[in-house]
């Protein structure tokens, strides 16, 4: 979720921070090691670090992977030219074995996957060169019945230089992890290597994930990782990771490289039969981008047609992994909003879902959506492929005396409702699946739809661009500083330190829960986020009123004091419903008629919940019931409080990233 803001520098700064807060270090108590508070991670050691050792060298290929295989394992490949010529395209496809290996990055040059039958298997590799040479061979291996590691790395994959990389340790035994030591044995030195922060809820070693850039290359190299867990019976194991890293053509001036963000090289068109195909390779998201493609080239989807079908929302959509457009489909077709989200996705001109996205984001600059695919896996396997770096806005605001969480809720349950640990590794009903794209999407085709709404798309011509015609017209929300203005001041500047980055004044710093609730109840806002941007404000106001209408999901919105103090999370203040209260009706009006005019939206706010307020005697957790008159349910039923939520729930910082205009398209 994307806006273009004007104040060029504070964008800089934002992105300053993308770079030296993706990761997170950790420390623990003075108490020493336990279950719950395990050692904290010391610095990866880097020996002298040789080549990667191939497995073989066949057919003008080098093949790097796991030798001594036993069932239960965590494996992987990777694949070179003997030459040293970069490749083109790869592809990876099992011909034999006793199991069908889930093999979800078959066109990349590492490939990754658990084993669970013992035996023989075979893969078949393929390859083109840059210089379009075709180098084909075979990798037979065997895997033992002898016993699995206790734990395992997961997963190898492939990188481009310099872009984020991230790899987790998964124990199998129930004894508990008193330390995880990493050190990487071979390739290139992995650059800025931090740990990924535990949720507090879950007695995860900090250390579990691992995090750090891929090293600048000059040729395709491997990386191989070693993590060592030990447990508190004194036992401990051992197993490793591959990363391939590849060269990559990274122009500097580009518009993702000059923001500070590596692309993955391994994205493709979802339908490569797609008359758009060429155009979403490379005008949409690689490190090379350096111009707008105008509409000629690639078109709004409202552009081509009125009532787009889901295959041709198929035929705008690039992925950098064949399972996200899977999903993306399924949701298309089986979800209440499915038809919603074809008529909002004619703002857009692709849609772009990756592993490495965090997080969402539309940006002007090319019409397109940036979809953070952890809202789409269904599958641990799926999920394995996700990069867990964090949200590099994580520790913004960290310094004020208050939180403001935020939930959907459906009949007083989260929406999504399950859980799911990782190292649970569960699949994901597709009611949760739906909960967390719809959201997303909403929110993120607000954004679209702010920029290119239904009444410009016939003044578009193909000499056009997005950029330019945006320079040129502004955006809806332009009008609600004046028409619709929110009034807190005190909000508007804090919100700048908690999803912008700036420093809390001492002024802002002294404020309790008790100052927020009075500036924020009064005021016209359905979110703490909206006082981020109007840009925000708009999208958010549409997002809220659509999962209210469309998919009966309610959002809660609470004021706490700072969990450092407030332990329990005692609610200060909290509602539900909020955008049906008589001050916010008219700016969610406003927004939701100018994205989707057809919509009667006075007669289905007289339809929509009331606000019903929280209990304060209770905490955040236990307001997930309440009653039509806000109080929480009283009843002799046993209550399921789910206190294992952090995405959102707590934590604030889960929506959009800010990008400004590209250097050289400002006028």
């Amino acid at each position: 979720m994307i806006n273009l803001p004007i104040k060029l520098t504070f964008c800089y700064a934002i992105l300053l921070v993308f770079i030296t807060s993706c990761g997170g270090g950790s420390s623990g108590g003075d108490s020493g090691p336990s279950p719950n508070n395990p050692e904290p991670p010391s610095p990866v050691p880097v020996p002298d670090l040789q080549p990667a050792e191939p497995l073989a060298t066949q057919d003008g290929l080098v093949i790097y992977g796991d030798e001594d295989i036993v069932n239960g394992q965590s494996i992987g490949f990777a694949v070179v030219s003997e030459s040293g010529q970069d490749l083109s395209s790869v592809s990876w496809q099992q011909t034999s074995g006793p199991e069908d290996l889930s093999i979800l990055a078959s066109h990349t040059q590492t490939v990754g996957f658990d084993i669970h039958q013992a035996g023989d298997y075979t893969l078949a590799i393929q390859a083109t060169t840059v210089s379009s040479q075709q180098l084909r061979t075979s990798l037979q291996f065997t895997v033992s019945q002898d016993s699995a590691p206790l734990s395992s790395v997961r997963l190898d994959h492939e990188a481009t230089e310099r872009g984020r990389v991230s790899l987790r340790t998964a124990s199998a035994s129930s004894t508990p992890i008193s330390a995880i030591e990493w050190t990487q044995i071979a390739g290139p030195e992995a650059q800025d290597i931090l740990f990924s922060e535990a949720s507090a809820a879950s007695a995860e070693p900090d250390n579990q994930v691992l995090v750090f850039n891929a090293p600048a290359v000059q040729s395709d190299s491997v990386i191989i990782f070693e993590a060592t867990t030990r447990y508190t019976d004194n036992t401990e194991s051992t197993d490793t990771a591959i990363v391939l890293v590849t060269n990559d053509s990274i122009v500097e001036d580009g518009y993702f490289p000059s923001n500070n963000l590596i692309v993955t090289s391994s994205m493709f068109s979802l339908n490569p039969l797609s008359p758009y195909a060429s155009a979403l390779e490379s005008c949409v998201y690689t490190n090379s981008i350096t111009q707008t493609c105008n509409f000629g080239r690639l078109p709004l989807i409202g552009q081509s047609s009125v009532s787009p079908s889901v295959q041709s929302i198929l035929d705008r959509t690039l992925v950098s992994h064949a399972w996200m457009g899977e999903r993306f489909e399924q949701y298309l077709r089986n979800s209440a909003a499915g038809p919603d989200m074809l008529l909002l996705l004619r703002a857009t001109t692709a849609i772009v879902i990756s592993y490495e996205v965090r997080p969402s984001f539309y940006w002007a600059a090319t019409g397109a959506i940036y979809l953070d695919a952890r809202n789409f896996w269904q599958t641990p396997e799926e999920r394995d492929t996700l990069n867990e770096q964090r949200d590099f806005r994580s520790d913004f605001g960290n310094d004020l005396a208050f939180i403001i969480p935020w939930r959907y809720v459906k009949n007083n349950e989260y929406y999504p409702s399950g859980s799911y640990p990782v190292p649970q590794r569960l699949n994901r009903t597709f009611y949760d699946l739906e909960a967390s794209i719809s959201w997303l999407m909403y929110h993120e085709l607000g954004h679209a739809n702010d920029f290119f709404p239904p009444s410009s798309w016939a003044s578009l011509s193909s000499a056009n661009d997005p950029l330019s015609f945006f320079q040129d017209n502004g955006a809806t929300s332009d009008i609600v500083p004046t028409a619709y203005p929110l009034n807190s001041d005190e909000l508007k500047a804090l919100a700048q330190v908690s999803f912008s980055g700036e420093t809390a004044s001492a002024t802002q710093r002294g404020y309790q829960a008790e100052d927020i609730e009075m500036f924020f109840t009064g005021d016209k806002s359905p979110s703490y986020y909206s006082y981020s941007t109007t840009r925000e404000d708009f999208a958010t106001l549409f997002e809220r009123f659509m999962m209210s209408y469309r998919l009966n999901a309610g959002a809660d919105v609470g004021i706490l004091e700072d969990p450092e103090t407030n332990t329990e999370l005692m609610v200060t203040w909290g509602q539900r419903h909020r955008i049906s209260e008589p001050l916010i009706e008219p700016r969610v009006k406003f927004a939701v008629e100018s994205i989707l005019p057809n919509l009667n939206v006075t007669q289905i706010q007289s339809t929509l919940p009331a606000p019903i307020l929280m209990d304060t005697s209770k905490d955040w957790f236990e307001n997930i019931e309440l009653d039509e008159i806000g109080d929480s349910v009283n009843t002799n039923k046993p209550k399921r409080i789910d206190r294992n939520r952090t995405l959102h729930s707590i934590h604030p910082h889960s929506h959009d990233l800010v990008l400004p205009i590209p250097k050289n398209q400002r006028q």
